[in-house]
């Protein structure tokens, strides 16, 4: 019978070779004339100014309605007077 070599049996060090990081897909981008690069530029500034002036309108409608329910319990407790 042999022996066997211990050495022999231990199997080397592996080396972990990372992952390769990928790349994302590249994005297609269209070519568009400068008018319609404005024009589009033009219609995010419109609806934003418009979101703006919503939000605001929101606001004092709501401001309005607490000083509305404010003013109603004031004058109906000074009538009962």
């Amino acid at each position: 019978m042999a022996t066997k070599n211990p050495s022999k049996s231990i199997s080397p060090p592996v080396k972990k070779v990372a992952a390769k990081k990928t790349k994302p897909a590249p994005v297609q981008t269209y070519g568009m004339p400068q008018e319609v690069s404005d024009w589009i530029e033009r219609a995010n500034s419109i609806i934003n100014s418009l979101r703006n002036q919503v939000a605001e309108l929101k606001q004092e409608n709501a401001d309005l309605k607490s000083y509305r329910k404010f003013a109603e319990h004031r004058i109906l407790k000074s009538e009962q007077e």
